[in-house]
């Protein structure tokens, strides 16, 4: 009895800390902290370890206009694994508005995949891409 009471008890607590810790990054903030200050760049892990994360992003829109992670997931005080729409209102508020207006509960990445974020609609294919300026 005592057995499936710890057992019982562990699972609740693992499920309760995955719960607590879904929109936060795998590694803590002290640990990034710890590392050499080249080593700390977003892109010097996620390179290796999310590698088609990374040649998306890369290869983005979001890369030529020099948006960094940070400018979507935050910093290691306001991390979010999943940006919040007021991250994206920064630089896309008409955007963001009249997709909640027709849209309502509706996020960017519901059209856009994240990390690419092309465009849709008219007039996009004059838009420069990563390729129109040799990144491969």
């Amino acid at each position: 009895m005592k057995a499936k009471v710890f057992i019982l008890s562990a699972g609740f607590a693992v499920m309760l800390s995955s719960l607590s810790f879904a929109d936060q990054h795998p590694l803590p903030p002290d640990t990034i902290r710890s590392l050499p200050p080249q080593q700390q760049q977003c892109r010097v892990c996620h390179q290796q370890v999310t590698p088609k994360v990374y040649k998306e992003w890369a290869h983005s829109k979001h890369a030529i206009a020099n948006v960094r992670c940070f400018q979507c997931h935050g910093t290691f005080e306001d991390f979010h694994r999943t940006p919040p729409l007021t991250k994206c209102m920064a630089c896309h508020y008409n955007e963001v508005e009249t997709m909640q207006k027709n849209k309502p509960g509706s996020v960017c990445w519901d059209c856009h995949k994240e990390h690419i974020f092309e465009f849709h609609g008219h007039g996009v294919k004059k838009i420069k891409t990563a390729k129109d300026f040799g990144v491969k």
